[in-house]
């Protein structure tokens, strides 16, 4: 491969990485050509972008960038997985995709401007999604409201059926 070519290929990855927010990496040595397209396909209906990778040259570009410490993570055949959605999706959809695929296996990543290792990236696919949190928070924040709702609600039917029955035995 000539320097200049590389040099273009650098120029891309530099160009991809360098307004992602979440970038994973993965060994996916052994995976057949069937395979790789099923979780290609299956990554992209997510918003994820997966490339796969020459080490040197993505090392080259994870320095430029500023995340060098990615570069370091490197290891046989690489992929590299990139959102700017929620990191916990991502997380979840390549750890899916490592149960799945024997061969495949997470590296570690760059999520949200901080290094994460394998456990850490683990560790982030068991987080419930963004979604999930979002409906839980609104589901606690509503709770008191609903429960305070009730005993108006109670009180007023006590006094309801309180001044029923004087009426009843007033009669």
């Amino acid at each position: 491969m000539s320097r200049a070519l590389k040099k273009l290929i650098v120029d891309e990855l530099v160009t991809d990485y360098k307004d992602k927010k979440n970038l994973v990496l993965a060994n996916f040595k052994g995976i057949n050509a069937h395979q790789s397209n099923v979780l290609r396909s299956d990554l992209s209906e997510r918003n994820i972008n997966v490339k796969v990778v020459k080490n040197s040259l993505a090392s080259i570009a994870f320095k430029e960038v500023g995340i060098s410490e990615l570069g370091q993570m490197l290891d046989a055949q690489t992929v590299v997985a990139s959102s700017d959605d929620d990191p916990v999706e991502l997380a979840k959809m390549l750890k899916k995709c490592s149960k799945e695929i024997s061969d495949f296996k997470i590296i570690g990543g760059w999520v949200d401007g901080e290094l994460m290792s394998f456990d850490n990236i683990r560790t982030l696919a068991s987080i419930p999604s963004r979604e999930v949190v979002l409906t839980q928070i609104v589901f606690a924040i509503q709770a008191p409201m609903v429960q305070l709702a009730n005993v108006f609600n109670a009180t007023a039917s006590s006094l309801c059926r309180v001044l029923h029955a004087i009426k009843e035995k007033k009669e």
